[in-house]
Parts: C-alpha cells; structure tokens; sequence
C-alpha cells in the first residue's frame, strides 16, 4: 500500500468505526435497537462481533412492516419468537390474511409469549370475519396496554380481570363471555379507553373510577357513564356502523339521559360531542337545573343538529361551565340565538378562542355578534375554513362580521381549517 495513503486512511476509519460500535455501551445498543424496525434491528448483527446477537435480546418486538407479503410476516414472527432470548415487554404485529390462517398465527405467538411478562400487547388484524383470539389473552396479569383490532375476543369463565391494565383500544371487536361493562370494570387501574365498533345496538356502561381519557365510536341506544375522573371525552355515534337507523328512541320514562351520561363526570376538562350524541341527550328531558358544576371544563367541542332542543343541550352545558376557554361549535340554522334560554353568561367570561362550524351566515353571524359582544377575554373567533367556503356570499358574511362591536379589544376574526386549539 505503499503511495496510497488514502487507503490506508480508509482502512483505520473503518476499524475505528468498529471499534467504537463494539464499545457503546449496552443501554445505548438497547436504545438503538428498540427504535429500529425489528428487520432493520436484525441487519445490524453484521456491524461488529459483538452486535451479532444483540437483537435476540430486544424487550420490544414491533412487526409492522407493510412492505412484506403476509406469509413472510409470518415466518418472520415465527423466526423471531424461536430465536429470542430475554424477556419480551412489548409485542406489536399489524396482520392482514386469511382467517384462519391469522387465528392459527396469533393462538400460536400467544403460546410463545406466555413465559414473559408481557407490559404491552397490540394486535392489528385485518380479515373478514373477525379472527378469534384464545381466551389465554387474559393470563397476560402484567399487561399495562393493550389494543385489539378486528378480533372476536372470548374471555374465561372466570374472568378476573386485568389488575395491571392502564391503556384499553378495541376497535372493530366483538366480545364473546363478557360484556365491556365488566371488562372496564374488572381493570381498577384503567386510565385511557378507546372504543370504536364493539357495541352493537346496547346499551354501553362503563364504570371505571380512575379512567381519564375516554374515546367513544359506537352504535349505543343507552350510556350510563361513571367516571369520577375522567379529563377528557370524545363521544360520538355512528349508527351507519350496523345499518341506519331512522331515529334515536323515544324517552324511555327513566332518569334524565343526559344525566346518565354526563352527570357524573365532575372533573371533565375537555369534552367533545357530535350531533347524534346531542340528538341521543336531547331525547329525554332536560334538568331545569343541572345539577353538577363543571368547574374544570375549559374546552367543548359540541356539534347539535337543527332542532332547537340539541341547542338547548349546548345551551345547558355551556352555562354549567364557567372557566370555559375554547369552544367549538356548529351552529344551527335559523336559531335566533337571543332568544335562547341563556340565563347566566358566566361561561363567556373567560372564553378566549371560539371556533364556528355552520352552512347558514345569517346564523353564524348572529351566533358571532352574541359572543363578540358578550365575551370580555375572547382572543379569536375562527371561521372554519370549508364552512365558509360553503357559504354563497362569503365575501358579504366577513363584511358583517369585521363590522360587529367586540367587547374586547384583543378579538381578532380569521378564516383557518385548523380547529385545534
């Protein structure tokens, strides 16, 4: 290599290289490995001697790697699971396949699983019908998360729960031997639920004393909903999910709807509703006084229909939020907001940011006119970006709207399609 130093400065990078790979410390492999794609954490075995193994020893093994044929997955989970040393604390696979293959796939990972104390379990299945999962999903004592996908899920017969269990997603599940009412109740330290098609038509409980965050996608005809705690709620109805239905159910003769569904949930601080739950709550009577405070609600996202007593829903829960900051609202058309029955409007004093949804500009310029003139600390009123694209006379709806008196001097009006705030 004599004349060709270049070489020779090539040569001493790539033993460096090695060197300094074989000498990281085992935490940071670790770190390396569990942010790889579990194909690509495989590869590095060829980085240095004593890299060769390391990925046998990942505690997180994800397998959601969309460019490979399902049949590969397989094998390569199969592989992965035979192979693997050291204990396994999270195990995520995304499956699109035959049904029964799928159902032979995951009876046979939960076998291999079973020695470890697994913390997080996330099974994405795509197969029409839904595969069946084994009952021995519930021996997993120390989950901490789990998210079902497109899975019937058939529960012991004695079903102890989940002591351990924080975070619950199932979407698209069917439960067989047990009801979500006892499976939300049977986890004592469930924190997050999310539920997206697993009730068909019944009426959805859920009681769960330390559950915070609370997403609901379902075709209920009834909730009663216990949470003493729960921060944040996202409820919506979706009853083209088994076949429309023509309408809600009659007022049944029983305690007040909206009370059963919202009249327990004291601490709530942000809660969004679309109009077919405001349709569900406007079906019984309302309170003539609401009988709870929400003294912690400073966001609403609330969507009522056209008729006037799903606005005298919003109507009711905005004057039981007095710290209200942002609210998100579609307003109805042909609602002549004054004559509303507003008695008190405390919850506009700290309002900042306001959102408007609607078709009608005659509405939302009125609905416009009673917040900037009422609202001392407002900061914006948002159009909604394709609502005012909607209109026929956008350009005369923003004339009417700059030209109204606000109240406070930090009001500013704009036209965005961003309604997080």
């Amino acid at each position: 290599m004599v004349g060709r130093p270049w070489l020779k400065r090539r040569i001493l990078n790539i033993e460096l290289n090695k060197d300094f790979l074989s000498s990281l410390p085992s935490e940071i492999i670790e770190t390396i490995l569990v942010r790889l794609p579990i194909k690509e954490a495989v590869r590095t075995s060829v980085l240095s001697s004593n890299w060769k193994s390391l990925w046998t020893s990942m505690p997180d093994l994800v397998f959601n790697d969309r460019d490979t044929t399902e049949s590969e997955l397989i094998r390569r989970v199969d592989k992965v699971l035979q192979v693997h040393q050291g204990p396994i604390l999270k195990f995520e696979v995304e499956l699109g396949c035959d049904k029964h293959v799928g159902e032979e796939a995951i009876s046979r990972w939960l076998l291999a699983l079973s020695k470890n104390e697994l913390k997080d379990l996330c099974l994405n299945v795509d197969t029409y019908p839904n595969c069946k999962v084994p009952s021995s999903l519930f021996s997993y004592q120390k989950l901490e998360n789990l998210e079902i996908e497109g899975c019937t899920i058939y529960a012991p017969q004695c079903f102890q729960g989940l002591k351990l269990l924080h975070n619950l997603t199932l979407c698209r599940c069917e439960l067989v031997g047990i009801t979500i009412e006892k499976f939300v109740s049977s986890c004592p330290l469930l924190e997050s639920l999310n539920l997206v098609d697993v009730v068909k038509h019944g009426c959805l409980v859920i009681r769960a004393p330390n559950l915070k965050e609370l997403v609901v996608l379902e075709d209920f005809t009834d909730l009663l909903l216990g949470a003493p705690k729960l921060i944040s709620a996202t409820i919506n109805v979706d009853y083209m999910l088994h076949g429309l239905r023509d309408f809600i159910p009659a007022y049944d003769g029983c305690k007040s709807k909206f009370l059963r569904a919202i009249g327990a949930i004291p601490n709530i601080e942000e809660l969004h509703i679309d109009s077919l739950f405001c349709e569900y709550l406007a079906s019984g009577p309302l309170p003539v006084k609401f009988p709870v405070t929400f003294h912690h609600l400073k966001k609403i996202s609330i969507h009522p229909d056209e008729s006037r007593k799903a606005v005298d829903i919003a109507v009711c829960i905005f004057q039981s939020a007095p710290n209200l900051k942002t609210l998100c609202l579609t307003v109805p058309s042909q609602i002549i907001w004054e004559e509303q029955k507003i008695t008190t409007i405390s919850f506009l004093r700290q309002l900042e940011v306001v959102v408007i949804f609607g078709k009608d500009g005659e509405s939302m310029v009125a609905f416009a006119k009673f917040i900037l003139s009422a609202a001392p600390q407002l900061e914006k009123l948002v159009i909604n970006r394709w609502s005012f694209y909607e209109l026929v006379d956008g350009m005369g709806f923003m004339k009417k709207l700059l030209s109204l008196p606000r109240l406070s001097s930090k009001a500013v009006i704009l036209v965005d399609e961003n309604s997080n705030y």
